[in-house]
This record gives structure tokens, C-alpha cells and sequence, in this order.
């Protein structure tokens, strides 16, 4: 689960290390750092979303794309997509070549709120799914024209409708 005391590289936009900062100051600035999505297709090419906790520091309840999180100090963006995959929705034995022989592409999102370069990256997957406590409320697979209509929804993270604009680019 998210730590409020964690260690988060500040960067400028060439990933080039600033400072470090804690998740607080984070947030609280807006300040530019490193992150990871991993988007969670299943056999029938549906798109996992989640219903983000009302425990989450940002974007508390809305519907957000696959799972995702801040790069901590100076974990790799693969070994922080692991992570979260484990601690949001339990899937394990996920390697960081997988990862990367599964990138999508990478962004920078700015807003007012939350700025970040994220790495995304797709896995397939028709296991079982397990929410851990204070991490995800709900999830559903969804077919992409479903998504595409949740994103305009107030109830839908920006960033995460900024990245499946991204990805439905990917297909045409």
C-alpha cells in the first residue's frame, strides 16, 4: 500500500534527476516525477479498469486505466509495474522482460494537479484477480468503446483518459 513517507526522484522532462522529495510534497506541488501503467488485457482483448479507493492520495474513487504508480527513488519503471500489479490486483510471476518486451509508449502528462512521464506497458492475463485492501475498490473488463465513452465522465482520472487516447492512437 502507499506509503505517505516515500522517496520520489524529482525530475525535468529528459528524466534528468532533480531532487528528492516525499510523496507529500509531490502532490502537493505537482511536482514532475517518474510513474508506470501497465494496461491489462484479457483473452477477449477487453481493457481492465479500476475503481480507485477513497484511500488513494490522488484521484480518490474515480475509474482509472489498468493499474498503475509513482516510481519510487530510483526503481526501474519494470520493477515498479511488478509492484504494483501484486499490490493492486495480485498478479504475480510478471517479469521486468516481459515488461519491456511489452511497451507501449511513454508520456508526459502536466496538469494542475499531477504531473508526470510515464511508461505503459500491456500484459495479458485471465487469472484470478484479488483486490487488496486500500488499494483498488472494484475492476471490470471493459470492451474499448465502453472506455472510450467512461473517459469523458467526470468520474474517470484524466491521466488515465489522456493514456487510452494514447493507446487507441497505437491501434489506427
Amino acid at each position: 500500500m502507499t506509503q505517505i513517507n516515500e522517496i520520489i526522484h524529482v525530475v525535468d522532462e529528459d528524466e534528468n534527476f532533480i531532487r528528492k522529495a516525499g510523496r507529500k510534497e509531490i502532490r502537493k506541488h505537482a511536482l514532475l516525477h517518474r510513474a508506470t501503467r501497465v494496461m491489462i488485457l484479457d483473452k477477449e482483448n477487453k481493457i481492465l479498469i479500476q475503481k480507485r479507493s477513497m484511500n488513494k492520495d490522488i484521484y480518490p474513487g474515480l475509474w482509472d486505466l489498468g493499474v498503475a504508480g509513482t516510481v519510487i527513488n530510483s526503481d526501474s519503471y519494470e520493477a515498479t509495474a511488478i509492484r504494483e500489479l501484486e499490490e493492486e490486483v495480485a498478479i504475480k510471476g510478471i517479469t521486468e522482460g516481459q515488461l519491456k518486451s511489452n511497451f507501449l509508449f511513454k508520456i508526459i502528462f502536466h496538469s494542475p494537479k499531477h504531473n508526470i512521464i510515464c511508461k505503459i506497458y500491456k500484459i495479458m492475463y485471465d487469472g484470478k484477480l484479488k483486490l487488496l485492501d486500500g488499494e483498488v475498490d472494484e475492476v471490470k473488463f471493459l470492451e474499448t468503446g465502453e472506455i472510450k465513452k467512461m473517459t469523458s465522465r467526470p468520474d474517470f482520472t484524466p491521466i488515465g483518459a489522456f493514456i487510452f487516447s494514447k493507446f487507441l492512437e497505437t491501434l489506427r
